[in-house]
């Protein structure tokens, strides 16, 4: 028997000639048949073999694909074949196999028998099982983004596994190559419109390979531009148009005055020259607004990469409608004023607004029977606003540049002031060494000059005065002066500055002694600017008065009694205490 592809097992000996293409002879000594001469030669016609049995194939099979296996021995007659694969037989010298799924490693028995002589030999193969590779892809991001890295990876179904390969092309030509599953690619410069990727898998046992292509956009964004008007008039529409090269298509978005706008996608890409792509965006607008110079915003942004670019186009707003006064005197509180709206030749369709409120009539707000004319018979300040008229004309209607009604006013409500403290009294109180600032305020439109006077002596032309008083006692009337050149209006506001002084010549009068039983009257007195605030403290209690009325309750030699002046703007304080014999005695009745 044969086994493997060079092992023979039988009764008999294998001799091999010197010369390796002879066959081999096969000697038996038992059962030497009357066939054979004498000097042990073999006649023409007496059976041999099997021996050199091969089995013919390949010894890695893939999943799926049919492969021919042929069985040959020397024999004589011709042998017959058997193939044996696990428990699976069949007959013939030829085998033909095609596996239907991954199955462990697979072993061909081919055993040859004689049919003369019975005898038979047999010869094994071993078989290697791969599957694939098949369903080969890239996986990744669609498109590749100049200055970034992005990461691709191959994969395919192999048995028991698979190498891979990249090919990068640029320009029809290759660029570089790697190996492993996955690849990181960037683009190497701005310009480079696309990429191809090839991916090569290879099953590691049978050597089969599959490839698959990929062809990549590199994102891009450039040339973005505006074109239209630059001078454009409130009311009317105008169309405008945003262009940029852009590789996916972008995603255009338009601003103008705070306000966000899609626009109208323009389908069909422009090609120019590179293979870049050319997309165009178009915004119909109508200007209602009015801004002299507003800068319209397109911004281009690239779907891929997410990079945005703007462009910017810088419009000049004409208002064909404005409010103006009739006259060119300011207006002043109390007097006649008049506004126009100009421009329009539709003076039935005006409106008018104040602080972009409806305006109505009324007896303070007089509309001419046109509604160009707008009039104040007496102009006051609540009558301060933007004021501005609405014609409707055309698809939209358009507001007019507002005229800003301010009134000449004041001054009113003068008013002398300390800073951090608010407005002061008819008295001022300053402490000795200490700065003092005073401001003068005053309503007015436009502001008011203000003057300073001490006892009718000019001391400042300023806003603010600042002093510091040196002595105790002292007083001094300042006046605060506020002009309106705009009314021709005076108007004043006085204050007196007091530097306070004491408690000095603090005294309690009254009698010397106390009587059990006897109501008694003391009273404190101090020298004091302003007045000092009086405390006593009588039989340890707190009396806030100037004047205390105090009874013995009880038979002792003596009582004390004290008196604390406080002045309530400097803080200082003073206190005398007196003490009183008591006399009498009480009865308890």
């Amino acid at each position: 028997m044969v086994t493997g592809e060079g092992k023979v097992s039988s009764g008999c000996t294998m001799v091999h000639h010197s010369a390796g293409l002879l066959p081999l002879l096969l000697i038996c000594l038992a059962g030497f048949s009357a066939s054979e001469t004498e000097q042990g030669g073999i006649r023409a016609d007496t059976p041999y073999g099997p021996f050199a049995l091969v089995i013919d194939g390949v010894s890695v099979v893939t999943v799926g694909i049919p492969y021919g296996f042929n069985c040959f021995a020397e024999c004589d007659p011709s042998c017959r074949f058997t193939w044996t694969r696990g428990n699976v037989t069949s007959e013939g010298s030829q085998l033909s196999l095609t596996l239907l799924h991954v199955e462990p490693t697979q072993t061909l028995t081919c055993t040859a028998v004689n049919p003369a002589t019975g005898r038979s030999a047999s010869a094994e193969k071993t078989l290697q099982v791969a599957a694939g590779p098949e369903n080969i892809q890239i996986s990744g991001p669609p498109m590749l983004t100049y200055g970034a890295a992005s990461d691709f990876t191959c994969s395919a179904d192999c048995y028991p596994s698979c190498t891979y390969s990249w090919t990068v092309i640029l320009e029809e030509e290759v660029f570089s190559t790697a190996q492993g599953k996955t690849i990181s690619v960037s683009p190497p410069a701005s310009g480079i419109v696309s990429e191809t990727l090839i991916c090569e898998a290879q099953n590691a046992v049978s050597q089969l390979f599959i490839s698959t292509v990929l062809n990549l956009w590199v994102a891009s964004l450039s040339d973005v531009s505006i074109a239209g008007d630059s001078t454009v008039t409130l009311g009317q529409k105008y169309i405008f148009t945003c262009s940029a090269l852009c590789v996916p298509p972008c995603i255009f978005t338009w601003k103008y005055m705070g306000r966000t706008f899609k626009g109208q996608q323009i389908q069909l890409p422009i090609l120019t020259e590179g293979n870049s792509t050319k997309y165009e965006n178009q915004l119909e607008i109508t200007f209602r607004e009015y801004s002299k110079n507003e800068p319209l915003i397109c911004e281009a942004t690239n779907a891929a990469s997410h990079v945005t670019s703007t462009a910017i186009m810088d419009l000049t707003v004409i208002n064909p409608i404005s409010v103006r006064p009739v006259s060119q005197t300011p207006p002043v509180e109390g007097h006649p004023f008049i506004l126009q709206c100009v421009g329009t030749q539709n003076p039935a369709s005006i409106l008018w607004l104040k602080n972009n409120q409806l305006l109505t009539a009324s007896k303070t707000v007089i509309f001419s029977p046109d509604n160009i004319t707008l009039y104040f018979p007496h102009v006051l300040p609540t009558d301060v606003g933007l004021y501005k008229c609405v014609v409707i004309e055309g698809v939209a209607p358009i507001q007019a540049v507002g005229y800003q009604l301010q009134i000449n006013y004041g001054p009113e409500k003068v008013a002398i002031v300390e800073p951090n403290k608010g407005p002061l009294g008819d008295v001022t109180f300053a402490l000795p060494g200490s700065m003092t600032v005073l401001q003068c305020l005053a309503g007015c439109f436009p502001v008011c000059s203000i003057a300073w006077f001490y006892n009718g002596t000019l001391l400042s032309r300023n806003t603010s005065i600042l002093f510091t008083p040196i002595t105790s006692s002292y007083k001094a009337t300042l006046t605060c002066e506020a002009f309106s050149a705009a009314t021709q209006k005076t108007e004043t506001a006085k204050t007196t500055v007091i530097v306070p002084d004491g408690p000095k010549n603090v005294v309690i009068s009254g009698p010397d002694s106390l009587q059990v039983g006897v109501t008694t009257t003391f009273k404190c007195t101090a020298e004091c600017t302003p007045p000092c605030f009086i405390t006593w403290n009588v039989y340890g209690k707190n009396v806030t008065s100037p004047t205390i009325d105090i009874t013995a309750s009880r038979q002792v030699a003596s009582e004390s009694i004290s008196c604390h002046a406080e002045n309530g703007v400097s803080g200082k304080t003073v206190t005398v205490r007196k003490t009183l014999s008591v006399y009498g005695q009480w009865c308890g009745c």
